[in-house]
């Protein structure tokens, strides 16, 4: 027996040509298609906000200790393209939550911490780092 534990299943449906919806047991719904289909997301957007909100996630205990229930976080997130490859080089976040209720030393020391949290809690952005093993199974319905 291992130590890696599974997470719960995640449900996709082809609802209309070129379209896919996602979903989970707690009923979130995505919908998911090219970057020309309007109200949808693409796979590598997804990828990019698993990214930028996994940092967010991992974060939010410790900001909601320290700045209040109500803070105000901004998190935007842009990916570097290797067309030749068919792959993204980068996944750039940029995390703003509103430190200015702390003094600058404190907000600073918040910076480190956070950025230590991420790297340890961060399930998404340390599987992409380590180049999570992908298999894909084709069996017919």
């Amino acid at each position: 027996m291992t130590d890696n534990a599974n997470t719960p299943n995640l449900t996709i449906e082809r609802t209309e040509p070129g379209i896919y919806v996602a979903s989970n047991e707690r009923g979130a719904r995505v919908r998911v298609s090219k970057a020309d289909t309007r109200h949808t997301f693409t796979p590598g957007e997804l990828l990019q906000l698993a990214v930028a909100t996994c940092a967010a996630v991992s974060s939010e205990a410790n900001l909601v200790h320290h700045l209040g229930e109500d803070f105000e976080a901004t998190l935007t997130v842009e990916a570097v393209k290797n067309d030749a490859e068919n792959r993204y080089d980068e996944i750039h976040t940029v995390f703003s939550p509103d430190l200015s209720s702390l003094d600058p030393e404190k907000a600073e020391r918040m910076v480190v911490r956070l950025e230590k949290l991420v790297e340890r809690l961060c399930t998404v952005g340390r599987t992409v780092e380590n180049s999570a093993e992908t298999r894909l199974e084709i069996t017919s319905k």
